[in-house]
């Protein structure tokens, strides 16, 4: 265990579960483990220019249906996307230890072989991402080059 940190599972629990990038979240992992009670604020770029995709990316189902029903609020958009890339990495630890108590409490000695499907990333989710962009800004060129040739004739 990591008591000197603070942390609740080892560094190699959150490496397994966490997979890719598991350099760039260990340490914020720790900063939050060392002072444990309340939020920590951080910043996510990718949660910030993606938050939808993030959090479907990272496994956090609940999260990212919050996030795709909040994007949509009218006036409070900009503030919306603030405030999923200043939660994102602590949601992501909170995620992590619940998951990675879920697999220790279910699957007792063995929980190691499991960090890894219910941890990590769904790689489907960046092509999934841009074939649905993809898709919004060809109709979108489609409506204005089909305005624009309907207006001319």
């Amino acid at each position: 265990m990591n008591l000197d940190a603070g942390l609740p599972h080892t560094d190699e629990d959150y490496a397994a579960f966490v997979q890719g990038n598991a350099h760039t979240y260990l340490p914020k992992f720790h900063s939050y483990g060392a002072t444990p009670s309340g939020f920590h604020a951080g910043w996510n770029w990718a949660a910030f220019f993606f938050s939808f995709w993030w959090f479907l990316y990272r496994k956090m189902y609940m999260w990212a249906a919050i996030a795709f029903v909040t994007l949509w609020l009218p006036y409070f958009n900009l503030l919306v996307i603030i405030g999923w890339a200043i939660a994102a990495n602590y949601l992501y630890f909170k995620h992590a230890n619940e998951k990675i108590s879920e697999l220790k409490s279910y699957h007792g000695q063995n929980y190691v072989n499991y960090l890894r499907s219910f941890g990590g990333v769904n790689s489907w989710v960046p092509w999934v991402a841009l074939l649905v962009c993809g898709g919004m800004l060809l109709l979108l060129l489609l409506g204005i080059f089909g305005f624009a040739l309907l207006a001319s004739a």
